[in-house]
């Protein structure tokens, strides 16, 4: 059982002689990553008022978007992507294969959430709507390009061209050029 019959200073009397600052617990030691660890030279303390995930996911797209994706998806930029726009994207089968697959489609919606920013993009294939949609910053994105700008469309939003496509989704011809100019491209570098 606990007495409270001492005084608060002769409790605590024992624990302050244990901790007196004596020179060995004044001198602090200094912390030293280990050589494994590479430490910024130049780091610039957080002073936006951001958290630590929103810093690391900024950096994250500006790593990312290093080969020009991020453009795509920046307002501000005149080479941005726009619902309505005629899109090729053409993405890894594997991580390991080179071998590559392509999909032409109009842009039909786009979210942009930073490192999570993904695109909608829809065709008719053989009389069937196929849509797919993409993350912007995936590794298994090899390119995104723009074949032929839309004009004429008024949302950001294009889910209405599931109902009624018109002539949105006649794009054979566009893919013909584009490889014809791949392939004028190519016999000139070579």
């Amino acid at each position: 059982m606990f007495s409270f019959t001492r005084t608060l200073g002769a409790r605590l009397s024992g624990v302050t002689a244990r901790f007196a600052s004596t020179a060995a617990n004044a001198a602090k030691p200094t912390y030293k990553a280990p050589a494994s660890v590479t430490v910024p030279t130049q780091f610039k303390p957080n002073t936006k008022g951001q958290g630590l995930m929103q810093l690391i996911a900024k950096e994250e797209v500006k790593r990312m978007g290093a080969d020009g994706r991020s453009k795509l998806f920046n307002k501000s930029h005149p080479d941005c992507l726009r619902a309505g726009d005629v899109v090729l994207v053409e993405t890894l089968n594997s991580m390991s294969a080179d071998k590559t697959s392509t999909f032409v489609g109009v842009l039909i919606a786009m979210d942009r959430r930073g490192l999570h920013s993904n695109f909608t993009v829809r065709n008719v294939v053989l009389k069937v709507g196929v849509e797919m949609k993409y993350m912007l910053y995936s590794p298994m994105i090899k390119s995104v390009r723009i074949m032929k700008r839309g004009e004429g469309f008024r949302r950001a939003k294009l889910f209405y061209l599931r109902d009624n496509p018109g002539r949105a989704f006649r794009l054979e011809g566009l893919v013909k050029q584009d490889k014809a100019a791949q392939a004028k491209k190519a016999a000139k570098s070579a």
